[in-house]
């Protein structure tokens, strides 16, 4: 009985002994339909082996859009691109010389204004930016801008005149479109050619982040004016000479240079100013008030589509007799040069029209200026430009097509 009992335990004991082994098996795992999980990544333990990574190619990634902030020309705070491709130049402005001055070139501009278009194709800014013929003009008929015109040309930045009602309405169009529009006055210091032109070049540096390159440009302007000043002001008022900038000539009207960029001319060179008493940068004069006035020099605008010599000659316009002059008589007659742009507006080449200027005034004074030697040393040095003899003469005499 006692043998039986205890064998009965024995079997029970390996029962449950047998039930507990299989209940710690672990279970089976069956597929399923629905893919598992994926497990956050980790950091991989030091000295622990990771299979190799793909590089995703630069080109493939998104781009970073950084951008800088510059103060314009009217106190505006702008936030423009850093990188910079694209830029429309909406104003009759001279500001495509000054970029491409600043930058070193000027394949980057894709929309100018049919005027300053026609200058730049007729000018050296033709070398600089070979494409220039290319550059849009459409959005531009008369004064008027078309700003959905503009926008489809996609332009990273747009520069136009702060001093212009249409232009500064269009800007500010584009502004609520998310276009960066920088202002650019033309009336720095009461039209002060010189620092007008510097305010550009600056303001260009910072928009371009060439901020070097334009110092030096600026620096150097500064130092002719400084220059010009300081020779004429020993003149004695009784030997100054009386000098007209006619603004521009045409069969239509002869336009007297007064306020602005005629007036800072004329003073800087130390010459009379006869036309002190017109109050607009450009105003319509008669023949018979030149012969008024009788200045001692005559400026022509390169405007104009004359020469010195249909002045000289009275063949400009048919009964127009200008051989009564003091200036004409003494063949003091000066037609300014067109390098990149216009000589009497600001431009870039402003610090040379200064010089030519206050050379053809006084040539004694300032006879120890080679001006050939000072222009081909210019563009050499912020164009990158080697200018022939007959590039030379171009400059001097610049054809009629190139009016304004």
């Amino acid at each position: 009985m006692k043998h039986s009992l205890r064998l009965a335990a024995l079997v029970l004991a390996t029962v449950i002994m047998l039930s507990v082994i299989s209940g710690c098996a672990a279970p089976e795992v069956k597929e399923s339909a629905e893919p598992a999980p994926t497990a956050p990544e980790t950091a991989p333990e030091a000295g622990s082996q990771q299979p190799e990574q793909t590089a995703v190619p630069a080109d493939s990634r998104e781009p970073v859009n950084t951008a800088h902030m510059v103060t314009d020309n009217l106190g505006n705070e702008v936030e423009v691109p850093d990188e910079i491709n694209r830029i429309a130049i909406i104003s009759t402005v001279p500001l495509a010389s000054v970029f491409c001055m600043v930058e070193g070139s000027g394949d980057k501009l894709i929309g100018l204004t049919p005027s300053s278009k026609n200058a730049a194709v007729h000018s050296f800014i033709s070398r600089i930016a070979p494409n220039v013929a290319d550059i849009d003009s459409s959005f531009a008929e008369g004064d008027a801008v078309n700003v959905e015109a503009v926008a489809a040309l996609e332009p990273d930045v747009v520069f136009y005149n702060a001093n212009n009602a249409g232009d500064a309405e269009a800007a500010a169009k584009l502004t609520e479109l998310s276009i960066p529009c920088v202002a650019f006055s033309t009336t720095v210091e009461g039209g002060n050619t010189i620092e007008t032109f510097n305010a550009w070049a600056a303001l260009m540096g910072e928009i371009m982040q060439k901020q070097s390159r334009a110092e030096e440009i600026v620096a150097y302007g500064r130092e002719v004016e400084a220059m010009v000043k300081e020779r004429v002001a020993g003149i004695a008022e009784s030997d100054r000479k009386s000098a007209l900038i006619i603004g521009n000539y045409t069969q239509a009207k002869i336009l007297g240079a007064g306020n602005t960029f005629g007036r800072y001319w004329l003073s800087t060179i130390g010459a009379n100013n006869v036309a002190m008493e017109l109050d607009k940068p450009l105003a319509p004069i008669t023949l018979e008030q030149i012969y008024a006035w009788d200045p001692d020099v005559i400026f022509l605008n390169s405007f104009s589509p004359f020469k010195a010599e249909d002045i000289l000659n009275s063949t400009a316009v048919e009964g127009d007799d200008w051989s009564g002059l003091t200036a004409v008589k003494n063949k003091q007659v000066y037609k300014m040069p067109l390098g990149v742009y216009y000589w009497f507006p600001p431009c870039s080449d402003s610090p040379l029209a200064l010089q030519w200027l206050a050379q053809k005034l006084y040539p004694e004074l300032f006879e120890d200026i080679d001006m050939d030697a000072a222009i081909r040393d210019y563009y050499a040095k912020f164009y990158g430009l080697e200018l022939s003899d007959e590039d030379m003469a171009t400059l001097y005499d610049p054809p009629a097509e190139s009016a304004y």
